[in-house]
């Protein structure tokens, strides 16, 4: 049987069964799982059709499978904090990750972290990359959404000021959940979704917002077709609605009930789910839909006749789905990744160039090849006790007599801001009479 032209990948949050699973949606059939961990919200990338990302839910740690490999445990990545959300660009070179209210960028094929970006005021939920990579979107708890120019956001300063949005975006009420860009590079559209019960249609080129579209319940999660004729707008009351963005008269405002179906086709629902329609995907020529709900079912929808075409059961929510073109190797055990992917650093590359040391630049997705010979792992073992004996050497030349520890420098921290209350406590009484 001949491979699919385009498979959808899910997860769910009990990791029981696997933590990533391919599906040939045509026909209901699992093709590969990937298990160890569970998979966050808006936490799955593929990486140039060899690689897996999948962010942890609760751990600061990022799961990576090579996704031709079977019967292999997967490879983890240890971050600065639990990742929120995960993105990759277009072109699989950056990685993108909210951890808190920072916007942490790596470098997939070096692991350089190259930026953290910190406007956000709260926990960052969302993350999507442009078309061609030229911007990133992103979204949080504060109810604001930011775009940032990836090309300032790599650039470096020597002053080490931090890189401002080109814009922010503050019609929100209340925290976002999802974002989505459509096609067109920088003269994209952008949709986000908020617990505000909205959906905001914005043009990327001039940072306007073009419509606002007001449902019955909480938006949790949002997509576009690729022809861009239809918004997808999964709600906490478990119905999806279809709105029509060419619909005439154009206004700036739009309210969409599920009570209200126009017989012009201006908005239409979906009705399946019993949950919270967590995430949204569109197939390449926009005639399936794909959902994923806390009730642990994905559902795979035809968009014109508004008919489910099945379920597919999950052991827990279902965090994300996502359409994707079949790998080209994706049933063939005996081929090797050839994406240079590296472990992600925790910190910046200034400071690591500044310490003159590497931390952790080992590859994490290598796997030990089962035909290697003897003299292949004698000659390992001889590059590993070469590699650990240059690097004491350069602790015990580093560590000079003359310079304090880091003992020493956090007990002289810790007597500064004795020191310092001391003195706020003095003038706060001085000012008192």
């Amino acid at each position: 049987m001949a491979a699919p032209m385009e498979v959808m990948l899910s997860t769910d949050a009990s990791g029981m069964l696997w933590n990533v699973c391919i599906w040939d949606f045509h026909s209901g059939t699992a093709l590969q799982t990937y298990k160890g961990g569970s998979s966050g919200p808006r936490g799955l990338c593929c990486l140039s059709g060899q690689f897996l990302m999948s962010a942890a839910i609760g751990k600061p740690i990022i799961y990576i499978w090579a996704l031709q490999k079977k019967e292999q445990q997967q490879q983890r990545i240890v971050c600065p904090g639990v990742v929120s959300c995960l993105a990759a660009s277009p072109d699989n070179t950056l990685c993108a990750a909210g951890i808190a209210e920072k916007i942490h960028i790596w470098q997939t094929c070096s692991g350089y972290q190259l930026s953290v970006l910190s406007h956000h005021y709260q926990t960052v939920t969302c993350l999507c990359f442009t078309d061609d990579g030229s911007h990133l979107v992103s979204g949080g708890e504060d109810n604001l959404v930011m775009v940032w120019y990836t090309a300032s956001i790599l650039q470096p300063d020597s002053k080490m000021k931090s890189c401002e949005p080109l814009f922010v975006w503050s019609k929100h009420a209340l925290p976002i959940t999802d974002v989505h860009c459509g096609i067109g590079g920088a003269r994209s559209r952008v949709v986000s979704a908020s617990h505000d019960q909205t959906c905001k249609l914005w043009d990327l080129a001039t940072g306007q917002l073009l419509c606002n579209f007001v449902f019955d319940s909480p938006v949790c999660s949002v997509a576009m077709d690729m022809a861009e004729y239809h918004l997808f707008a999964g709600c906490s009351d478990g119905n999806i609605y279809q709105v029509n963005l060419f619909a005439s008269p154009v206004q700036m405002e739009r309210h969409i009930s599920k009570n209200k179906e126009s017989e012009e086709m201006e908005s239409s629902v979906f009705r399946g789910h019993s949950k919270p329609v967590t995430c949204l995907s569109v197939s390449m020529d926009g005639t399936v839909l794909a959902s994923g709900s806390q009730d642990n079912t994905a559902c795979i929808w035809h968009v014109n006749s508004k008919q489910k075409i099945r379920t597919l059961s999950h052991k827990g929510a279902v965090t994300n789905v996502v359409f994707t073109p079949t790998p080209a190797n994706l049933l063939d055990s005996r081929s090797k990744p050839t994406f240079p992917l590296q472990s992600f650093k925790r910190h910046l590359l200034s400071a690591e160039s500044d310490g003159g040391r590497n931390m952790g630049g080992e590859i994490a997705v290598r796997v030990p090849d089962q035909e290697s010979t003897v003299e292949d792992e004698d000659r390992t073992r001889e590059r590993v006790l070469i590699r650990e004996a240059v690097k004491q050497q350069q602790r015990s030349s580093t560590n000079k007599p003359n310079e304090p520890s880091r003992q020493q420098l956090e007990q002289e921290l810790e007597r500064l801001t004795q020191t310092n209350r001391l003195l706020f406590k003095a003038a706060a009484d001085l000012a008192s009479r």
